[in-house]
């Protein structure tokens, strides 16, 4: 009888350890659980840098809300998107930059291509179209253009002129002299310009129309919104830019007049992006989350005329909804993928 109570109370002793056990691991375990739900994703530390193809004044407005929001410190770097594009693959080794900030869909698709961008799918994307994102995760879209025509209404009154309303009009050899384009070899601008003549006319007959074209250009500038500006100041009578660039010279009280061409015209989806092994990738995320926002949409918007691909982002005054604008079929993936084919046949065009 001895023995088999010291056995019970063995068992019993063993039992209790075993619950004790039990008890401080589940214990462990799920304060472990806790502890991990209550952790924030580390801060991210150093300055963010962003690359900036839109107006400097934009940038500037943007980075320094997200410092405020944030409490990232950030800078920005304005260049055209063609320029832009080409400081990216040249620090690609040693990159400085951490995000790439406005500049057409198809410029992000080539430094996709070329290995330069880092994959990443915000959880805010899911919020907008799917079509204004890459489907792998390498750019997301913010903003929608269409290529348009601005006319200095005076000038042409000055010059006994008439308004252009077609691409097929800017031939006039009337106009020769009196407009003003952009390069596409710095601008994205200006390579959705020529992409749009291409894919209006085919590629040989729209090289002929360029060609043409050229004879009535006095000079291209090396940003896209430089025509705008210089036509509503008077010294140009003819323009070819994006809407939103002519739709500010418009609200700045210059008397010019935005003409959408009555054949079509092409688009432009613009980019945010990720530079890849660039010096702070947790800020670039924040950031990117916060510029696919409602209220960061909301702001670009209203400083820029640009129309968010967001739903929910007010229509800036004056701005003419693209669903009432005629658009071409634009692909930018074919543009991106002949871009340097493109700007080859553009050089020897403008050499010869």
């Amino acid at each position: 009888m001895m023995k088999i109570l010291r056995e019970v109370r063995a068992i019993a002793k063993t039992t209790t350890i075993l619950i004790l056990v039990a008890v401080i691991v589940v214990a462990a375990v799920g304060g472990g659980i806790y502890f991990y739900s209550q952790m924030k994703p580390p801060k991210p530390t150093g300055a963010l840098m962003v690359y900036g193809a839109i107006h400097e004044f934009e940038v500037g407005r943007i980075c320094a809300a997200f410092q405020e929001e944030t409490g990232i410190e950030t800078k920005f770097l304005r260049m055209s998107m063609g320029e832009l594009a080409v400081r990216v693959e040249a620090e690609a080794k040693r990159p400085l930059g951490d995000v790439v900030l406005g500049g057409a869909s198809d410029r992000a698709e080539v430094m996709k291509a070329k290995g330069l961008l880092l994959q990443y799918r915000s959880p805010v994307a899911a919020e907008i179209d799917a079509a204004y994102h890459d489907k792998d995760g390498y750019w997301s879209g913010y903003y929608l253009g269409a290529i348009g025509i601005v006319v200095n209404t005076g000038k042409l009154a000055t010059l006994k002129l008439p308004e252009p309303t077609s691409w097929k009009d800017l031939l006039d050899p009337r106009y020769k002299g009196e407009i003003l384009s952009s390069n596409p070899a710095t601008s994205g601008t200006a390579l959705t310009i020529v992409a749009t003549v291409l894919q209006l006319k085919g590629w040989d007959a729209g090289w002929e129309y360029i060609k043409a074209l050229h004879k009535n250009v006095h000079h291209y500038e090396s940003a896209g919104a430089a025509p705008a500006q210089r036509v509503g100041a008077g010294e140009f009578a003819i323009g070819l830019a994006f809407g939103h660039d002519i739709q500010k010279i418009i609200l700045a009280d210059y008397k010019v007049k935005l003409i959408y061409p009555e054949e079509g015209t092409g688009w432009e989806i613009g980019a945010l992006s990720i530079i890849k092994n660039g010096p702070n990738p947790e800020a670039a995320k924040l950031f990117i989350d916060w510029m696919l926002g409602k209220k960061a949409g909301q702001l670009h918007s209203d400083i820029s005329c640009r129309q968010s691909i967001r739903k929910d982002v007010t229509l800036p005054r004056g701005a003419i909804p693209l669903d009432k604008i005629k658009l071409i079929k634009y692909d930018y993936k074919w543009v991106s993928d002949n871009q340097d084919r493109i700007l080859k046949e553009w050089e020897k065009m403008i050499a010869g």
